[in-house]
């Protein structure tokens, strides 16, 4: 029996990042190559096919007709061959791999200081931690699960609710204890840290707490929840702490709060996202309920004077 010839693998990955990107600089950044090691593999493929899959213009790639539907079979047959190697893996293999990506604090404050308790509980399960603040694409990136904060909406991804957050300010022990004896919320002198990818927390927060705020000293604005945090430790002024995350920073007292009272529940929350397909997955359900109960832990009571 003749074997049919198949296209290489590697310029079909090589295809299907450019087409996503249309760059080939982009694509070679992707995938650990040079711009013309990808631009070799496409033209190799069009060699293969017969047909041209890009029209390559002035310093910008397009599809063609025939690259738009050969995309599609790419697609499918790449997600197919994905799927089919990790259900291989789950099945026959001795160990099997978790790829999370997750933010820089949940990852170094939350899940890191544990992860001695998952191995012990589950020592066939390899994970690999990736920190970013990014969010990934899991249609098209080699990632099993993301932790995300957000609304819990993002296509093509089961998005399983973790916790329900609490938005409270915090600030340096210090710059707390003075605040308190105020007679009420106070900004004349502080400075609010803000955060970027939220930048109606602190509107958000007084709407549920139904506190004015008044015009702060001064507006610092950062994209990093940890970096907040450690400016707040700093004594540079006010941020939103989300409880429960915050809440190994409080009992350390590195941070307090000035008013605990005014703790507002808030819309968006921590979600664990996985591909619809892996919702069968041992593992994934595995981490999953692991750090459902790592997270609800950290709700135990706080002192409410620290």
């Amino acid at each position: 029996m003749k074997l049919r010839r198949l296209p290489p693998l590697h310029a079909l990955e090589a295809f299907e990042v450019a087409a996503r990107e249309l760059s080939f600089r982009k694509a070679a950044e992707a995938l650990h190559l040079t711009p013309s090691a990808v631009s070799h593999q496409i033209k190799g493929l069009e060699d293969f096919l017969g047909f041209a899959l890009f029209r390559r213009m002035n310093r910008a790639l397009e599809l063609t007709e025939g690259g738009r539907d050969y995309l599609r079979v790419t697609q499918a047959g790449l997600d197919s061959l994905r799927q089919g190697s990790q259900q291989a893996r789950q099945r026959y293999g001795r160990h099997v791999t978790l790829k999370i990506s997750a933010g820089p604090f949940i990852a170094s404050e939350i899940i890191v200081p544990a992860l001695p308790s998952f191995q012990q509980q589950h020592p066939q399960i390899e994970l690999n931690i990736e920190t970013t603040l990014q969010p990934v694409d899991l249609r098209r990136e080699d990632v099993d699960i993301a932790l995300r904060f957000g609304s819990g909406r993002w296509p093509g991804a089961t998005a399983r609710r973790l916790l329900t957050v609490q938005a409270v300010p915090v600030c340096s022990p210090a710059l707390a204890q003075n605040l308190r004896r105020g007679a009420s919320v106070d900004l004349s002198d502080i400075s609010l840290i803000h955060s970027t990818p939220l930048p109606e927390g602190w509107s958000l927060w007084a709407e549920l707490s139904g506190v004015t705020l008044g015009k702060p000293k001064g507006d610092l604005w950062l994209d990093s929840y940890f970096a907040i945090l450690r400016a707040a430790e700093q004594g540079v002024g006010l941020a939103l702490g989300l409880v429960p995350m915050v809440n190994p920073w409080l009992r350390a007292q590195r941070l307090a709060m000035p008013w605990p009272e005014l703790q507002a529940e808030i819309p968006q929350g921590y979600y664990v996202v996985y591909r619809p397909a892996d919702e069968q997955r041992t593992e994934v359900q595995v981490f999953c309920t692991w750090l459902f109960e790592l997270l609800n832990a950290q709700t135990g009571a706080l002192a409410v004077d620290t």
